[in-house]
């Protein structure tokens, strides 16, 4: 075992918790501290699959756009991280009791939703496939394909965030004014 590596990755770890420790203790912006705005923003997935739906229906689409909505996909997902305050990427040491509850409960809702939207795209896909048996109709072109599941893989990525976005509650900070 090298043991300069085994520091150098000790202060990267030490480095990444303190930085991620830093970004949960920074305020929200008052937009985003809503409960409301956080599930507004929770439905994001929604809006980026019937994105996908609609782009692969019209056909003819190019791959070079839906590459091009990567981007805001990403800036999203960043949000719906920073609306629960970083909580799905902090490690079981930096958080309580609660939040580990709340972060382990969306986390297996979001994959629930995952393995429902997997399921939404299996169905469109057997469903394509009779309809271009029985009556010579098709749902999406073949080019439409490769554009649903960079949509469908796009959406599965923020699912976890969004329902960790969803059920979040800010935690009640302890007041002194009791003590009194």
């Amino acid at each position: 075992m090298n043991p300069i590596g085994t520091e150098y990755r000790a202060h990267r770890r030490a480095a990444t918790h303190a930085r991620l420790q830093e970004q949960r203790q920074q305020p929200l912006p008052a937009w985003l501290a809503t409960r409301t705005a956080r599930r507004a923003l929770a439905l994001l997935p929604a809006a980026t699959f019937a994105s996908g739906v609609l782009a692969a229906t019209v056909g003819d689409f190019d791959l070079g756009l839906v590459a091009c909505a990567t981007a805001p996909v990403s800036y999203a997902l960043t949000v719906l991280r920073r609306a629960t305050r970083m909580l799905g990427d902090a490690q079981e040491n930096l958080l309580d009791e609660r939040e580990i509850s709340d972060r382990d409960h969306a986390y297996r809702r979001g994959f629930r939703l995952t393995l429902s939207l997997l399921g939404v795209l299996a169905v469109l896909a057997v469903l394509d496939n009779l309809l271009a048996q029985e009556a010579g109709v098709q749902l999406l072109k073949t080019s439409g394909w490769p554009v649903l599941v960079v949509a469908t893989s796009l959406t599965a990525t923020m699912l976890p965030a969004a329902a960790l976005a969803w059920s979040w509650r800010e935690p009640v900070l302890e007041s002194h004014e009791f003590d009194q």
